[in-house]
């Protein structure tokens, strides 16, 4: 088996036990008590990393990483390029158009009683929240840094980077849990499928 399918191996089974963790949590809990018990573990410090992690994992890390490619003359590059554009229509057309009236959490909640943290200066959507674009970009960005890397204990540190841009959502009250759910297997799917279809013949050995 070659190093990078070795490294496939290792991000599905950190796929796998996000989902599982994330798809418990969702059916053990309604909306609210979801929502409340990530909301009430809340820090000015908190707010800051959380903001940071989710601002670079949709557009700014990705291009950074697609110019490294680039840069490299990758056999990666292509691939891609191609799994970016097809995972970014995949969730634009979800949220514009099958889920285009789902509803994020501070409107979901609109009304009720009930005092929430929200991060100060941090714009709040009200829709399009399934799924998680960020969060599928970032399984998406992932999934292709762990190729490159080639090592089982950096794609673990790689992964837990993933998993807190999926947290980081639900924390500054973008996204509901099963957002992030849906939004890492897009990402990692369209990322998998594309990435064997041109895999090159040294890599399926």
């Amino acid at each position: 088996m070659s190093p990078r399918n070795k490294v496939v191996i290792c991000y599905l089974s950190g796929l796998i036990f996000f989902e599982v963790v994330v798809l418990t949590y969702v059916f053990s809990f309604d909306r609210l008590d979801q929502m409340s018990l990530i909301n009430s573990f809340h820090s000015p410090e908190a707010d800051f990393l959380f903001k940071i992690i989710s601002s670079g994992a949709e557009i700014t890390i990705p291009i950074l990483f697609l110019g490294y490619l680039i840069w490299k003359k990758s056999d990666l590059l292509k691939s891609y390029v191609i799994a970016y554009i097809f995972s970014t229509l995949i969730v634009q057309f979800l949220k514009l158009i099958v889920f285009k009236d789902a509803l994020r959490p501070l409107a979901y909640f609109k009304g009720q009683e009930h005092s929430w943290h929200i991060v100060q200066n941090l714009l709040i959507s009200e829709y399009n929240s399934m799924p998680s674009g960020h969060t599928s970009a970032a399984w998406f960005m992932c999934f292709w840094i762990s190729l490159v890397v080639k090592k089982p204990f950096l794609t673990r540190l790689i992964i837990f980077y993933a998993i807190l841009v999926a947290y980081s959502r639900v924390y500054l009250f973008q996204h509901f849990p099963v957002d992030t759910a849906v939004g890492a297997m897009i990402g990692t799917s369209v990322s998998l499928l594309v990435y064997y279809l041109n895999v090159s013949k040294s890599d399926i050995k």
